[in-house]
């Protein structure tokens, strides 16, 4: 049964519902006003009836009441829980989401460094400790806590992305490309991650950096040719590269030629657009703009 959106959940029968809850939590669908819907109307009526999925129906309907701001129910989810396993890991868990939805951060703070000290392979409960240290400010905190998580989750492609985030936000793009290059090392084909790291390298700037970003800019528009961002950073570093006073004769010449060729598959791409939709404002305004860089590159 998949979703139906907009389908009034407050008539189908206890089994549909539970069925339907069953379906969501193990395919990772997170309905959570849905999930509060079904629970209230439907299956509250006879929780026992849910048998041994009552434990599990009752932390789902918990995490989609924290989702909803339903703290009233949420709280008597984990009252239940905890009076059946006194103690849990994932009641405690559940508890900290609690605290952190209500903004008490402090509170979850500790419940989740408590979880790790109990567990620290267990990833979760660091991930949720880093999402309290951003959500306080603590950034400095959250870049500590995601270097150490990366020491024992070094695959994680998330955690290194939040964690490139992080160091930008504090001005360290040294720190933040090496996030990324680790991204590309074990995702070579990922265009996102080469843009990224070529992104990076020209707001740097200097003829090192943008021989190196115009590189990587090369490599993404080899992988997809219709990446526009991809082929307008391969173009915009063979521009600065022809007009920068350090970079040799050679190159120069050499730059110019990639900064037309670009222009080119850039004009391309935008004539495409305007053939299959001749009425579209933003191409038209960018195929005009190229059209002005054309001939002021061609001078």
């Amino acid at each position: 049964m998949g979703p139906r959106n907009g389908f009034d959940w407050t008539n189908v029968s206890f089994e549909e519902g539970m069925t339907t809850l069953k379906e969501w939590r193990e395919t990772g669908v997170r309905r959570s006003e849905e999930v509060v819907e079904i629970w209230e109307h439907v299956l509250s009526r006879s929780p026992v009836s849910l048998s041994d999925q009552l434990w599990l129906v009752y932390e789902q309907v918990c995490i989609a009441a924290l989702d909803a701001s339903r703290f009233d129910l949420a709280s008597e989810c984990i009252s239940r829980l905890d009076e059946r396993f006194p103690k849990s890991s994932r009641v405690s868990k559940l508890i900290a989401m609690r605290y952190e939805a209500m903004e008490n951060y402090n509170a979850a703070a500790e419940i989740y460094e408590k979880l790790i000290e109990g567990d620290p392979t267990n990833n979760s409960y660091r991930k949720r400790k880093i999402a309290v240290m951003l959500a306080l400010g603590h950034y400095q905190d959250a870049i500590r806590d995601l270097n150490e998580y990366l020491k024992t989750f070094l695959n994680d492609n998330e955690a290194w992305i939040q964690l490139s985030e992080l160091y930008l936000h504090e001005n360290d793009i040294p720190k933040a490309m090496h996030c990324i290059e680790e991204l590309i090392v074990s995702s070579p084909l990922n265009t996102l991650f080469l843009n990224r790291l070529a992104d990076m390298r020209y707001s740097i700037g200097g003829v090192e950096n943008l021989e190196l970003a115009a590189s990587y800019y090369g490599r993404a528009t080899a992988l997809n040719p219709s990446d526009l961002h991809a082929q307008y950073g391969l173009f915009l570093c063979s521009l600065n590269l022809s007009n920068h006073s350090k970079a040799l004769a050679e190159k120069k010449k050499e730059a110019t030629a990639a900064a037309g060729s670009a222009l080119e598959r850039i004009t391309t791409r935008y004539q495409e657009i305007l053939s299959s939709q001749p009425n579209n404002p933003s191409a038209k305004l960018n195929l005009a703009a190229l059209q002005s860089a054309k001939v002021k590159l061609a001078k």
